[in-house]
């Protein structure tokens, strides 16, 4: 195996995870068949956002002109996608990681941002960090985040993950379903502040193909629950996938690559751009982590 990669495992259930490419699980085969998609290349040194499961800290998305305002100071973060003058997904993706604990089926990896990625420090209010494990059991992947304040000052941030999924079978069959019922409206890929109901195109409340159709849309508006529910299922003849969340996850992004080969379903703590939305008095979910705390997030892939 490759010296960069990490296994664990659980009777069939296998993934892989590469510290070295941000802590990304790029790998999880159930009896065989592998339900993450990587692009040719991507060890050892491709793309770090468009293979398996990138983590998106310490904000997910994009951040509009690469600039955001908090508490009366502005920042710029690197400009990540040309086209928008965005910056996309964060700094965690983009750097190896440590690896602090590793069993037969779990790991943990701590990605700080002072330590870790120290040319961004600056381009962020105050330090964070975050811990992610990952844990196998027998056709099932669980993940646990922990985020958590090393400095002295409270820091804002937004997690999310990019896992690009895939079943059996040609991408023409695959089924979605998400009881996603709200959508914001998007304007050059940046929230306006507008929630709607979710309009036609988005609407997996039945499972049904994806089709012709391209997603790259924030969905939100999920039922209440109290505890980990299921958020969406991507099916085909062969196989099913179900994302599971806890009631924090409270955006989910769909997106379709060109490829045609994947399917992005994407759990959030916030929407896209939440750390300008907020300053202007919307409910984005940003959130903040006070010193000497953390704050924990749970969800899981489940293979039937």
């Amino acid at each position: 195996m490759n010296p960069e990669v990490l296994e664990i495992r659980a009777g069939s259930t296998i993934a892989r995870i590469a510290p070295g490419q941000g802590f990304n699980c790029y790998s999880l085969v159930v009896d065989g068949f592998d339900y993450l998609h990587q692009e040719t290349g991507f060890l050892p040194d491709g793309s770090p956002t468009h293979s398996g499961t990138p983590i998106l800290f310490p904000w997910p998305n994009r951040i509009a002109a690469s600039t955001f305002e908090w508490q009366g100071k502005t920042y710029h973060v690197p400009v990540t996608e040309q086209a928008t003058g965005a910056s996309l997904h964060g700094f965690a993706c983009r750097t190896p990681w440590p690896v602090i604990d590793q069993s037969d089926d779990s790991v943990t990896g701590e990605w700080i941002l002072s330590r870790d990625a120290p040319a961004m420090a600056a381009n962020w209010p105050a330090d964070v960090g975050l811990r992610v494990t990952y844990r196998v059991e027998p056709t099932a992947l669980i993940v646990t985040s922990e985020v958590f304040c090393p400095g002295d000052e409270p820091v804002p941030f937004g997690l999310g993950f990019h896992p690009y999924f895939r079943v059996p079978g040609p991408f023409d069959q695959w089924l979605l379903h998400t009881d996603a019922t709200k959508a914001w409206t998007l304007d050059t890929m940046i929230p306006t502040g507008e929630v709607v109901d979710v309009p036609t195109r988005l609407d997996f409340g039945k499972p049904r193909r994806i089709g012709d159709e391209h997603l790259d849309d924030v969905l939100t508006g999920l039922p209440a629950a109290d505890a980990m529910c299921r958020r969406a299922v991507l099916m085909s003849m062969a196989a099913s996938l179900a994302v599971s969340s806890d009631p924090q996850w409270r955006e989910y992004v769909f997106f379709t690559p060109t490829s045609r080969d994947a399917l992005a379903i994407e759990p959030y703590t916030c929407t896209t751009d939440a750390i300008n939305l907020q300053q202007h008095g919307k409910d984005a979910g940003l959130r903040v982590v006070a010193p000497g705390a953390q704050q924990s997030f749970v969800w899981r892939i489940d293979i039937a």
